[in-house]
């Protein structure tokens, strides 16, 4: 019984437009969740985040999980950071389905973003357990930390930028090593938004740094922790129905 994550791709533009639709780069597989980490210019008001509403192709549930903001004070000025869930229980996304994200009557130019899948043991489930942000700022070091992440919990660190790709992972290797990064950039510059974003299953209980390295720009952090939801099952106990949290669908456990 154990997590484990696979990367499944990224993508963006940097094309104004009111929503962006987003595709894997490889299938999710059966009995995985899938989390979307996304990058995105500040263009609301003042600087505020544009974000109205996240759907997909196949009518599953997502949810907004983490909204990151750095916001020097005007339209485009900064950076957004949101990661979403969804346990896909209407069905599993591929290469040929979307997720949209509306922004609502403001019009983005840049955004990116990047596809975990996590699974879980076979008849177990995953479940979101908590998540944070730092404060963002102007610089090339920016650091999150997390809280404390139970043994054998798995946490995705992800951050955006007002900048090119310019992204190093974090190397670290305290309580597990995290993943290889998923880094791409929409535009360059201040006219540009880039993401990066890694994962850690841990082998101890404690909190975790994540802080990849960037050439200094508007940045900022997130990071979220998941769990493995093991369905308990009495010795020649009958198959019951387990409705997952956040679903619909009922399915038969066992």
């Amino acid at each position: 019984m154990s997590l484990t994550g696979t990367n499944r791709g990224t993508g963006g533009n940097n094309t104004g437009a009111t929503s962006i639709a987003c595709a894997p780069t490889s299938n999710f597989g059966v009995g995985s969740f899938a989390v979307l980490c996304l990058a995105y210019d500040n263009t609301g008001t003042s600087g505020a985040d544009p974000f109205v509403s996240i759907s997909d192709s196949l009518n599953n549930v997502w949810t907004p999980r983490e909204a990151a903001l750095y916001d020097p004070g005007a339209a485009a000025a900064g950076v957004s950071v949101r990661i979403f869930t969804s346990n896909m229980h209407r069905g599993k996304l591929t290469t040929s389905d979307t997720v949209t994200i509306s922004f609502g009557a403001d019009s983005v130019v840049a955004k990116h973003y990047a596809f975990h899948e996590i699974t879980a043991g076979v008849g177990n489930f995953v479940q979101y357990v908590n998540s944070g942000v730092n404060t963002g700022a102007a610089t090339g070091t920016p650091t999150v930390t997390t809280g404390s992440i139970t043994n054998t919990n798995l946490v995705i660190g992800c951050g955006g930028a007002e900048s090119a790709n310019t992204w190093t992972g974090d190397a670290d290797t305290t309580n597990g090593s995290w993943s290889a990064q998923q880094a791409g950039a929409s535009g360059t510059g201040t006219t540009g938004i880039s993401i990066t974003s890694q994962r850690k299953v841990v082998t101890a209980s404690a909190t975790q740094t994540y802080n990849p390295t960037l050439t200094s720009a508007d940045c900022i952090l997130a990071w979220a922790q998941f769990s493995e939801y093991v369905i308990p099952l009495e010795p020649d106990e009958p198959p019951k129905l387990i409705v997952q949290p956040n679903q619909s669908v009922v399915s038969v456990c066992c």
